[in-house]
């Protein structure tokens, strides 16, 4: 698995006594399969991997490898808060087929530059399956220089890196910095979908948990941007943006959990201690979602 192209991070389903709705991860991790999406990523942060215990994320995992029948690459997220759960993380997903795995520096206390190599060295031990590094320092308080990165790149495991950055002019930036420092066909993509949505960022992957729930319009956006097509850029942009940014503004996962509910998607509501985003907004996701069908409707 080489982490190009468009990669969806599907959410994963509860049913209604907060147990994980393993008929509706298959259907909805299938239906992927039969969409425009390069590769799917179970138990990322839209996952709630955070809030599974390890059976639980066993069978995520397996159910989505089984759903997808080898007409995708699966990879599947391994962090956790200790190095000794994320080898556990890291062996359940090999043993249930994953073509990769995902890892953030997630721990309790903010992590340094020397204990987050020697946790990717520790799980390079004992895998041979691609890594992709994720940059997600609004919650792990740990964010990646460019040097670690170019550093952890000659393990021959670390094959691509998933980032972030406060604009698009700062995410090229790093782009093209990153590309002389790591080996031909590192890929280095974004993660955060406001800045897909500027148009102006292609990068090797794009990263993204709503893109689970909208592929269509994720993979006509990313077509626009790549083959520098600025009308339809600007016309993906114009009614998939104001969406976008609508559940931006909703609370992490809870918000993506509407969002399924709006698309008509069984998901169920976010495990507790989260709370459902207000029954209030269902009405204006609605409303965008129903403005950006009517624009492709007939195409």
């Amino acid at each position: 698995m080489d982490f190009t192209g468009l990669i969806a991070y599907p959410l994963t389903p509860f049913a209604a006594d907060g147990s994980v709705s393993r008929d509706d991860l298959r259907g909805l991790v299938g239906h992927l399969a039969t969409t425009a999406v390069d590769a799917v990523t179970v138990l990322g942060s839209s996952g709630s991997f955070a809030y599974l215990d390890r059976p639980e994320r066993s069978l995520v995992a397996r159910t989505a490898i089984e759903a997808v029948e080898g007409r995708l690459p699966v990879a599947v997220g391994i962090s956790s808060v200790g190095t000794r759960e994320v080898l556990d993380a890291a062996a359940d997903a090999q043993a249930a087929g994953a073509d990769g795995l995902v890892l953030s520096p997630v721990s309790y206390v903010p992590l340094t530059d020397d204990e987050v190599v020697a946790q990717v060295h520790a799980i390079c031990s004992a895998t041979d399956l691609p890594i992709c590094l994720y940059n997600n320092p609004s919650t792990t308080q740990f964010d990646y220089s460019l040097q670690v990165v170019a550093e952890l790149s000659a393990l021959p495991q670390v094959v691509a890196f998933k980032d972030t950055a406060a604009d698009a002019a700062t995410f090229n930036a790093r782009h093209a910095e990153l590309a002389p420092l790591v080996p031909e066909g590192f890929s280095h993509g974004v993660s955060g979908d406001l800045l897909m949505m500027t148009g102006e960022v292609a990068a090797d992957a794009w990263h993204s948990g709503p893109a689970a729930l909208l592929p269509a319009y994720y993979a006509r956006l990313r077509a626009a941007v790549v083959a520098g097509d600025r009308d339809g850029i600007d016309r993906v942009r114009r009614v998939l943006e104001p969406l976008v940014d609508h559940v931006a503004g909703l609370r992490k996962i809870s918000g993506l959990h509407l969002l399924a509910r709006a698309c008509g998607i069984a998901a169920g509501d976010p495990r507790p201690p989260l709370l459902p985003s207000p029954g209030s907004e269902l009405r204006e996701l609605g409303r965008l979602l129903d403005v950006l069908q009517a624009e492709f409707d007939d195409d």
